[in-house]
């Protein structure tokens, strides 16, 4: 990889598209053996919905941060995340590194590390003291960097579900 065409930027509106497409594919590689066949063709055909409030979801502010990471133009990584846990049980206390999601072709690259640093300074920055990442359970891959990283596995589970199915989701704590 030619680090001169790598760019990680704050998202803006023209992403939308893009944004959204990226996330699907990386759902494909990460969850194929994982979510049916309908859980990807779902995701897909929400692309053009999802673009129509992706500036109301996705953006910068003191709540919430979004990011790309570029190369030679186009969106191989992102980043989001919130000041506050959606989480009902991290509620009180946590910042929440929502997403972070990188084309297979680019992984293992330092771009989700550079992706949680940007999390972490902005959260801090913002009076965050630990903050949180949600993962299926069976997501191996994602934990590993996780743990990795440094974070410890909470006792709090939780159940994600998608199309009547539960799929047991499991939650990493940092500390900032």
């Amino acid at each position: 990889m030619n680090k001169d065409l790598l760019k990680i930027r704050k998202v803006n509106s023209k992403d939308a598209k893009e944004w959204f497409q990226l996330v699907n594919k990386v759902w494909r590689d990460a969850y194929k053996n994982i979510f049916p066949e309908e859980v990807f063709i779902e995701k897909e055909n929400q692309v053009h919905e999802r673009v129509k409030t992706f500036n109301k979801k996705i953006n910068n502010s003191n709540k919430s941060i979004a990011y790309v990471a570029e190369y030679d133009g186009n969106i191989i990584g992102i980043m989001c995340g919130n000041i506050n846990s959606l989480y009902e049980y991290f509620k009180a206390d946590y910042a929440d590194l929502k997403a972070i999601y990188i084309d297979p072709k680019f992984q293992r690259l330092g771009i989700g590390s550079a992706f949680k640093d940007i999390f972490e300074k902005w959260a801090k920055e913002n009076g965050a003291t630990k903050y949180v990442i949600g993962v299926l359970k069976d997501n191996i891959k994602a934990r590993k960097v996780y743990e990795l990283w440094g974070g410890r596995l909470s006792e709090y589970e939780n159940n994600y579900s998608k199309l009547d199915i539960e799929y047991p989701e499991v939650f990493y704590i940092f500390d900032l």
